[in-house]
């Protein structure tokens, strides 16, 4: 097929693997040319898209020869253009980075893609950000617990902090210490599940926002997802099977409620990213004040389909079209698309056990939408991740007080009884004899809240 190009077009080649992209929202422009490679039935709504290349993989293809293959030949077609490729997905990052040095095409080389996925202490160090890092250090070998929580003292200030094995790596698997004692616990429980592994302690932010700011290097910051909660984080309330709050906020309310922000992502961009990079940029940290904002870590796509639903909520955009606006350089604020209302998405873990009832969540002042992610009857593992959930809720509002208090009514009032006895009475018969468990037989004995 052969596609003809105006001067003064953008052409920008997206390139899609197991990602299901729908463009529902990219309005058609006639200075952009949005060609698509990709596998049958990836993308979801062709009507935006200019062209759609269909490329059927052979099974196994794990090198994705045909589709690189085919993304080489558009290269070249419109290599007068300077086309800029796009991907989703992290399996993609290294191939099409190749593709980009072999010709000649903006973005990341493999080089740089390399310290940026395999080096992010290093590059830390490097760029001067060590300043608004968290401390942390590393221990490895059978674990010496007195002698680690000297080495912990001495490198990263003491306690409180967070244990992760780096090779056994899961969220059951780090440790929230709060003094030396659990410190000295934890490796003694810990010890024969983890023998000679390596750890990375880190300091525990205590009464701090936990944020994910989506950034571009043109427009500055875009939105930024934060915990509503600064006693406990994230992980610890998955860890617990505790409902937790994720708050979506525009540039306008990130600037409003936390102050600084922008800057520090400004100076994290200018720190790490070349001049030339046009793609979005997802910053991890935490926030306590302006004056005290610590660095996590960055990626280049949502970390979590919970994510991706929060950036898509507002008027704005979807993380992907924001991906494909920010390959065009700075762009002017669309005043028809700014959106008033505050998003936050009540997120309700999984646990292991038989779900007995779906709730009925009543109505509140904010506009709510619920989502059960689990039916009734239906087997549940222990969550493990922010997309592992029972249930969630969006609310929103453009009075953001309000908003707050429908959230912490909703997660303070909302019981979900989950049966953990008969999972395993269930597991314990033979197979012949499962059939014959009914719903009478299920015995409710515990909640996912307190």
């Amino acid at each position: 097929m052969t596609s003809v190009v105006s001067s003064s077009e953008h052409v920008i080649i997206i390139v899609l693997w197991k990602y299901r992209l729908s463009l529902y929202r990219w309005k058609r422009r006639d200075d952009v040319k949005i060609i698509v490679v990709a596998p049958p039935r990836m993308l979801v709504d062709e009507t935006n898209v200019d062209v759609y290349y269909q490329v059927e993989p052979p099974i196994r293809d794990h090198d994705h020869c045909l589709l690189m293959h085919k993304v080489r030949e558009l290269c070249s077609i419109f290599s007068s253009k300077n086309p800029k490729l796009v991907v989703f997905e992290r399996s993609l990052q290294r191939p099409i980075a190749q593709i980009r040095r072999d010709m000649e095409v903006d973005g990341f080389k493999p080089e740089q893609l390399l310290h940026f996925m395999h080096a992010e202490e290093a590059i830390t160090m490097r760029n001067g950000l060590a300043a608004i890092s968290l401390r942390q250090c590393s221990l490895s070998g059978t674990p010496q617990p007195d002698t680690w929580a000297e080495a912990v003292r001495n490198q990263i200030g003491g306690f409180p902090a967070v244990v992760r094995p780096l090779r056994h790596h899961c969220a059951h698997s780090v440790g929230f210490i709060r003094n030396e004692n659990e410190f000295k616990n934890w490796f003694r429980r810990n010890s024969s599940v983890h023998r000679n592994e390596h750890y990375v302690v880190q300091e525990y932010v205590d009464d701090g926002h936990e944020f994910n700011a989506v950034c571009s290097s043109t427009d500055g910051i875009l939105g930024c997802i934060s915990a509503i909660e600064t006693h406990r984080s994230v992980l610890e309330c998955i860890q617990n099977q505790q409902s937790y709050a994720l708050e979506y906020l525009s540039a306008n309310q990130t600037r409003d409620i936390f102050p600084g922000l922008e800057s520090f992502c400004i100076q994290v961009i200018k720190s790490v990213f070349p001049s030339s990079y046009l793609g979005l940029i997802f910053i991890r940290g935490y926030y306590k004040d302006h004056n005290e904002i610590f660095f996590l870590g960055f990626g280049l796509e949502p970390d979590s389909e919970t994510a991706r639903h929060l950036y898509a909520l507002p008027q704005s955009s979807p993380w992907e079209v924001l991906a494909l606006t920010a390959q065009l350089g700075p762009q002017p604020e669309d005043s028809k698309k700014v959106d008033n209302n505050y998003h936050l998405v009540i997120n309700f873990p999984s646990a292991e056990g038989v779900l007995i009832h779906q709730t009925n969540i009543l109505r509140r002042e904010s506009n709510m939408r619920v989502s059960w992610k689990s039916a009734e009857s239906a087997e549940m593992k222990d969550s493990d991740h922010l997309d592992d959930n029972v249930l969630q809720v969006f609310l929103w509002n453009s009075n953001r007080t309000q908003l707050l208090v429908d959230c912490n009514d909703i997660m303070r009032s909302t019981d979900i009884t989950i049966d953990r006895n008969a999972l395993n009475e269930r597991h314990s018969l033979c197979r012949k004899n499962v059939a014959k468990l009914t719903a009478k037989e299920l015995v409710r004995s515990c909640t996912t809240t307190d």
